[in-house]
């Protein structure tokens, strides 16, 4: 079979799948609502712009498996990334595609044909998951200047509603968005307590989990919510200067793994690029091939290994 047929199957088969998995929408939340009504009255407000590939990708999202796209919805929200499930299917998809076919152009070299779709689908995941974890950590180091406004505005006498809208206000992002939106769905009817468990489930956050528990449990049964976030305030900032001096004494830990990880692969290019001929049957022989993948292989659980050890979670 010549390479255009395969590639040709391949789009058609991928076409196909994406119109037969794509069904009727689950029925909107009021999380989703609140912000469609918002883009909208944004939208309206400001002036028109020129249709840009995103405009291209949201229309082409229609015919995304739409059983996918919920999860990929709370994914991609989570990590910041300005996509939503039904986008970021469609990107990789384009993505698949395009490595596929580098692939088949590089297919003398056996090991690429099947590296580098694999790496298609790989790179967007990894590239997600340190957003998101990027985003818990920008969160979790303003939660504590949060509390310490809340605190301070219920103690001046303003209510929640109020004091988290000030604290929304005058915090940068990620949390400034993520307490507006919990702001707009209680705007909008929703109660207190379900606000404020979507903001803690949209985030997902030890850090929030333990002020929105302490906020739920005062609103049971009274107290000082003052004292008791000020309170949450003080274990916050501790922890994290805990965290600073354990990160401070795991960093040579950490350099010494990469330095151990990137090594073998940098010797490799050296060899290659002083002596091409000695390293050659190592990608054009089926013991090569073997050696290379295993030596990845231990490569990836090793780095695993290094990486586990020398984080330390609180």
């Amino acid at each position: 079979m010549s390479t255009t047929a395969i590639v040709a199957s391949f789009m058609a088969f991928i076409l196909i799948y994406s119109l037969f998995m794509a069904v009727k929408p689950n029925k909107e939340s009021l999380e989703e609502k609140v912000k469609r009504l918002t883009a909208e009255k944004e939208a309206a407000s400001s002036p028109k712009m020129k249709v840009s590939w995103k405009d291209y990708l949201t229309s082409l999202s229609k015919y995304a498996p739409q059983k996918w796209t919920k999860q990929l919805d709370n994914e991609l929200a989570q990590s910041g990334v300005p996509l939503n499930g039904g986008e970021y299917i469609i990107l990789q998809t384009f993505l698949l595609i395009l490595f596929s076919l580098i692939a088949f152009v590089l297919s003398p070299w056996n090991l690429i044909m099947i590296f580098l779709p694999l790496l298609s689908l790989v790179l967007p995941r990894v590239y997600i998951l340190r957003a998101k974890n990027k985003k818990i950590r920008q969160f979790n180091n303003q939660l504590a200047d949060v509390l310490l406004t809340l605190a301070n505005s219920l103690k001046a006498g303003f209510s929640l509603f109020q004091a988290m809208e000030m604290a929304g206000q005058e915090m940068p992002e990620p949390i400034s968005s993520e307490i507006k939106v919990t702001l707009r769905e209680m705007a909008y009817g929703e109660s207190t307590e379900t606000a404020l468990t979507n903001f803690s489930q949209r985030v997902r956050s030890r850090d929030l989990d333990l002020v929105v528990t302490a906020i739920l449990i005062q609103r049971l049964i009274g107290g000082n919510l003052a004292e008791i976030l000020m309170s949450i305030h003080d274990t916050i900032q501790e922890r994290l200067r805990i965290q600073g001096e354990v990160k401070s004494l795991t960093a040579q830990g950490k350099l010494s793994g990469y330095i151990i990880g990137a090594l073998p692969i940098l010797l490799g290019l050296v060899i290659t690029i002083l002596q091409p001929s000695y390293i050659q049957p190592l990608f054009h022989s089926t013991p090569g091939i073997m050696m290379v993948t295993f030596g990845l292989t231990f490569q990836i659980i090793g780095f695993i290994a290094i990486k586990k050890i020398v984080t330390i979670n609180f």
